[in-house]
């Protein structure tokens, strides 16, 4: 039994770590590229200023800088912003909130139109009791572009417990 869970831990990390999509099947259809602003395979950052939980849409320049220069620390020196082209992209934000250890991450999987809007699938993911994680307060946040999408988006969490045993 113990070997089945690893096995399925491993299957489970190395999924997250692939192009795979959390997306429903039947969105493939009206799937929509996103790009993230991080490599790191989780988050774009795990420190970031932003304590609350939060999933924004920005549709301009300015609503864009204000963000980016909540993310980071004050007095910290910042870099510009990424370049956006907001008539043709629009950012998605989503800022998991103050945790209590590293373990913790936000990933912007896959996004899809369908009748209701724009849906944008969202892993959250937790530590599992077995992990060993540093005592530290982390705030994880991801970033990406998606195509121009002026009508509602709705975000789908999907809660994601990778357990390290």
């Amino acid at each position: 039994m113990r070997f089945m869970s690893k096995v399925f831990a491993l299957a489970l990390l190395a999924a997250l770590g692939c192009s795979t999509s959390l997306a429903e099947p039947d969105a493939a259809a009206g799937r929509v590229a996103l790009k993230r602003l991080s490599s790191d395979q989780n988050a774009f950052t795990y420190f970031s200023q932003l304590r609350q939980p939060e999933r924004l849409v920005i549709r301009d320049a300015a609503a864009w800088t204000a963000a980016w220069l909540s993310i980071w620390p004050n007095g910290a020196p910042i870099a510009a912003p990424p370049s956006v082209d907001f008539t043709k992209d629009v950012v998605v934000l989503g800022a998991l909130g103050t945790r209590p250890s590293t373990g913790y991450a936000i990933r912007f999987d896959s996004a899809a139109t369908g009748p209701n809007g724009l849906v944008v699938w969202t892993a959250t993911i937790s530590p599992g009791a077995h992990c060993v994680n540093a005592t530290v307060i982390t705030s994880p946040v991801d970033i990406a572009t998606i195509a121009r999408f002026d009508g509602p988006v709705q975000f789908v969490d999907v809660p994601t417990v990778i357990d390290c045993q």
